[in-house]
């Protein structure tokens, strides 16, 4: 096809870039019809396909050594203080609540250290692991504790009186002895019994706590010692 020049107005060709007659550049706007002529690429062949070659494996996520993963070491401290508050609940089992509370903390290292192998657990990481697990313990024994409560109340407050009654009777002391009656007289009313339950629940958040950040320290110790020894 041919345009005329817009200089010169000679017909010349459109495929030449400039007028063989005058030299002017010719300037050439491609129209819509142009644009709609022009074959669409395919969607494979724009954009080009992201991952890995063929044959190729991801490689696992590399965790920091001396951080703590909380993702994974959660869900061994969860059931390292549920195992500790069932073994606590237990009528005979529970005397040595101390013992697995301290193997609770060392339990939730454990379960870390074995789902991150590379992990380098320090004392002062095993001792936060450990307290989570505790925390956690403590809130499965409370909840426990405020169902017994709440269905044998009566019975709790006649033991308590019972046991009261028996150390008044063994204390020669007559100070001791009115010490004692007061606070049981304290312990016979609603108010009174709620504190003293507060009270309890209070010192067991604690020794939980920090029973299960002993046992934890403890059992990265144990690790840390494990590891230098290969």
């Amino acid at each position: 096809m041919e345009h005329p020049c817009y200089k010169c107005q000679t017909s010349i060709d459109e495929s030449l870039p400039f007028c063989p007659h005058c030299g002017a550049p010719q300037i050439r706007v491609a129209s819509s019809d142009d644009d709609a002529s022009q074959p669409v690429p395919l969607a494979s062949e724009a954009t080009p396909q992201v991952g890995p070659p063929a044959g190729w494996t991801v490689a696992p996520p590399v965790y920091h050594p001396y951080a703590i993963q909380w993702e994974l070491a959660w869900k061994g401290a969860l059931l390292s203080g549920l195992i500790a508050a069932v073994l606590t609940a237990v009528p005979v089992v529970g005397l040595g609540c101390c013992l697995w509370l301290l193997g609770a903390g060392a339990l939730a290292v454990a379960l870390y250290q074995r789902r991150i192998p590379s992990a380098i657990v320090t004392p002062g990481m095993g001792m936060r692991i450990g307290a989570v697990a505790g925390a956690i313990g403590f809130v499965a024994t409370t909840i426990w504790s405020v169902f017994r409560f709440a269905t044998s109340s009566q019975e709790f407050r006649s033991a308590m009186q019972e046991q009261m009654e028996k150390s008044i009777a063994s204390n020669p002391d007559p100070r001791a002895q009115d010490i004692m009656r007061q606070f049981m007289n304290t312990l016979n009313t609603p108010e009174g019994l709620a504190t003293f339950f507060v009270i309890v629940i209070v010192i067991m958040a604690i020794v939980f706590v920090v029973l299960g950040a002993a046992g934890g320290a403890i059992g990265a110790s144990m690790f840390a010692r494990r590891r230098n020894l290969r």
